[in-house]
């Protein structure tokens, strides 16, 4: 959504990421487009960005936003450290526990962080989302860790295992929200970060 205007299937997500059509973003902002070598030129009209809506109501502060980014990122790189655990099969008491404590440790910090910067009572509403996010890849890891020891190949060194487990795909659902909503600076709810 753009402006208050929807577009059907103008994002699509590829290992993981989330990539909008430039040409379609384009038409919704009234712009005009031109790839050249290289680069992609966007030309939003004036009159286009003036109409912009103001923000009424307070939205999130940047100190906030920023910190949430921040703290996204790691919960990221924990998650990905996770996945590299699930992969090799090894659990936390083995070589790789140092390294998937680290991530842990940096992903609290990181929601510290985030509190100390929480000045709104949109961002108060936002740290709490982001709370429950930590709280579940926690779960995650903490269920990675039994599933490992329990030796089950299926479960531990499948690749596509991880893919059909429903609190991952929560995690990610979440993550991908919180990530739109730090960025609009203003604050929105989802069920998949509760």
């Amino acid at each position: 959504m753009v402006n208050g205007r929807t577009v059907d299937r103008a994002v699509v997500q590829i290992d993981g990421h989330s990539y909008v059509d430039v040409d379609t973003f384009a038409r919704i902002m009234n712009a005009h487009v031109t790839f050249e070598s290289g680069r992609v030129i966007l030309n939003v009209p004036l009159t286009e960005a003036a109409a912009m809506p103001e923000r009424t109501a307070p939205g999130l502060s940047k100190d906030f936003a920023r910190a949430g980014v921040a703290q996204l990122a790691e919960m990221r790189e924990w998650k990905a450290a996770i996945a590299t655990a699930i992969r090799s099969g090894v659990a936390e008491g083995n070589w790789l526990g140092p390294w998937l404590r680290d991530h842990r440790v940096r992903a609290e910090s990181s929601l510290s962080q985030s509190s100390l910067a929480a000045s709104t009572e949109s961002d108060q509403r936002a740290l709490q989302l982001l709370k429950n996010e930590l709280t579940k890849l926690g779960e995650w890891d903490s269920n990675t860790e039994t599933t490992i020891h329990s030796l089950n190949a299926d479960l531990s060194v499948n690749p596509t295992a991880a893919l059909n487990d429903p609190l991952l795909q929560k995690i990610s659902e979440c993550s991908r929200f919180l990530t739109a909503m730090l960025v609009s600076g203003a604050f929105a709810d989802s069920p998949s970060c509760h």
